[in-house]
């Protein structure tokens, strides 16, 4: 719900082009906002409108930039983080206060938590009604929009002043764009935005420059050189800025096995030689084998060593000799592992380093990736993996893959070959159910050649299924895959394996009937083999087309007990009792 009450009318400049004034032209503060984004490059704003932000929806109707209308704020922020994850550019959604925002926040937490950078533009009420109970008021002195996002952004801050507001945009875009990158949130109240003004001409380009500490690079060169079993942890910070080519440079001229964690999957080609796969969550025998078998040197880079990336902290990755963490983030280093040398770089900078030194290098083997081999309980239901091995025997070798949270995530994870770096999209700093569909629409819109495809399950496709709508709206032929277990999973499995009983969770729903009404095309596959037989439907789809694949819920991936701390609490709580 948004709210038009107009603020009272502002002495404006005479703009005719035919008065007789030497008066300089004057524009709505929200028109030169817009400037600032199209200088910033932006060619697409997800949102929704209402009254408070219909300055820059009104702005917007005179320019080039595609605005996609999604069906909830929370899918225009998963849009906008999946435009940035594709691109590495800024993604931007437009929402108006009170709920639009409150909507928009688990996507804005989860751009923060995954290091996007991701610009949200909240429409405010005007600032003569701050206080005053005036319906959705975001001000300091109603829900406080700018001190509850804060907590969520690198920056977060009201245009009070129109003069200033877009030096304040400026900034937030190179706030966003620079460092470790990450979302940033401006609120604009209604009679700002009206304001006329004289646009000031703003000029400068950001430029981050690191300096890099050549005898360290020298020695941790000459360690990795003669090191017997090292190994390149390579995180989600190795995926833009050239990193990826780097990277796998670096791998081939020391010879050094790679893996990535979860999030990083495709920044190192899983086809290569050299690749390890992925460790941690959904992770690889062949990574976990060969961290299992002892580490000289471990080198991670661009990672936060969270949970899902280190399967749980583990203390294997704790190396006998060397421990090199290089990020762009200061605050990653040391909090999980200590390390022996600490470099403060962009993984791009520092790969590039690592590639220029030339010392005698110690021959070593190919790895390769392995994965585990596994079969369905019965022949005729269709398992998640054979699911996901024929997707990719469909599907073009550069499909762009956004994946969900859940157990289709674990299989997605695990099975799919990704060989390029943009090609899988996953938004595991925050593990929001839900994501993939948006993340696909912004990911469709960046690489409109690319084919796009979602894989949720079907309780993520019941918390923002809507999303199909707006994909249907704007024409995006993407295709969305449904592992329909007909129930919460991941909860059920893991809630079984801390207290010993199952609860039953169960999604009853009609996938086709639902995607039929949202204007999708649709599909349901439930033997092996349907989606080889649907293959011509699902590469030239006109829209979107969603496909209800009923998997066999009894097949589950062999995992990491990452629940033993829990189980432990369970086991003292029933002893106390």
């Amino acid at each position: 719900m948004g709210t038009f009450d107009a603020p009272e009318a502002e002495p404006t400049t005479n703009t005719d082009a035919g008065a007789n004034t030497n008066e300089p032209a004057t524009r709505r503060t929200a028109d030169v906002l817009v400037d600032v984004l199209e200088a910033a490059g932006v060619t697409t704003v997800f949102g929704l409108p209402g009254g408070p932000i219909s300055p820059i929806h009104d702005a917007l109707m005179d320019r080039s930039i595609r605005v996609v209308t999604t069906r909830h704020e929370s899918g225009a922020l998963f849009a906008a983080a999946g435009w940035a994850h594709t691109t590495g550019t800024l993604g931007v959604a437009a929402v108006t206060s009170g709920p639009g925002v409150l909507n928009a926040m688990t996507g804005l937490a989860s751009a923060h938590c995954d290091g996007l950078p991701v610009l949200l533009l909240v429409g405010e009420v005007p600032r003569k009604v701050h206080g005053k109970g005036a319906l959705q008021d975001g001000s300091s002195h109603g829900l406080n929009v700018v001190g509850m996002t804060r907590h969520v952004t690198k920056l977060a801050a009201e245009m009070i002043d129109p003069a200033q507001a877009p030096l304040l945009l400026h900034r937030a875009i190179a706030t966003a764009m620079s460092g470790r990158r990450g979302p940033v949130a401006l609120t604009l109240p209604l009679d700002v935005a009206m304001t006329p003004q004289v646009p000031t001409r703003i000029t400068g380009e950001l430029s981050l420059e690191f300096a890099l500490n050549a005898r360290a690079l020298d020695e941790i060169a000459a360690l990795l050189a003669v090191a017997g079993r090292p190994l390149i942890l390579a995180g989600s910070g190795v995926r833009g800025n050239n990193a990826p080519p780097m990277l796998r440079a670096m791998a081939e001229r020391y010879h050094c096995p790679v893996a990535t964690t979860p999030k990083a999957k495709g920044v190192f080609p899983e086809d290569h030689p050299m690749a390890l796969g992925v460790f941690g969550l959904g992770g690889h025998p062949s990574a976990r084998e060969y961290v299992e078998g002892g580490l000289d040197m471990l080198i991670a880079v661009g990672t936060s060593l969270g949970d899902l990336a280190t399967d749980g902290w583990t203390p294997l990755l704790k190396p006998r000799r060397a421990f090199v963490h290089v990020d762009i983030d200061a605050k990653q280093i040391g909090k999980s592992y200590a390390p022996t040398h600490a470099m403060v770089a962009p993984a791009a900078a520092f790969l590039g380093g690592m590639c220029e030194r030339s010392p005698r290098i110690v021959q070593r083997p190919p790895v390769g990736v392995t994965r585990f081999e596994m079969a369905s309980s019965d022949p005729d239901l269709l398992a998640p993996q054979d699911a996901i091995a024929e997707i990719q025997s469909i599907l073009p070798r550069d499909t762009i893959f956004t994946v969900d949270s859940g157990e289709h995530f674990l299989f997605a994870t695990h099975f799919l070959e990704v060989t390029a770096p943009d090609a899988f999209v996953v938004m595991t700093g925050l593990g929001s159910m839900g994501q993939s569909i948006g993340g696909a629409i912004g990911a469709k819109l960046a690489n409109p050649r690319r084919t796009v495809a979602a894989i949720c399950g079907d309780g993520c496709f019941a918390m923002n299924g809507f999303e199909v709508a707006t994909a249907a709206a704007e024409r995006l032929p993407i295709v969305i895959f449904v592992f329909n277990d007909r129930r919460l999973g991941m909860v059920e499995i893991g809630h079984k394996a801390v207290y010993g009983r199952q609860p039953s969770y169960p999604i009853a729903m009609d996938v086709g009937a639902l995607a039929q009404g949202l204007g999708a095309d649709f599909l349901r596959v439930t033997r092996p083999g349907d989606l080889t037989r649907a293959a011509e439907r699902l590469l030239r789809p006109d829209g979107p087309i969603v496909v209800d694949v009923q998997i066999d819920p009894s097949v589950k991936l062999p995992r990491k007990d990452r629940m033993a701390e829990l189980k432990a609490a369970a086991r003292t709580l029933r002893l106390v009792n």
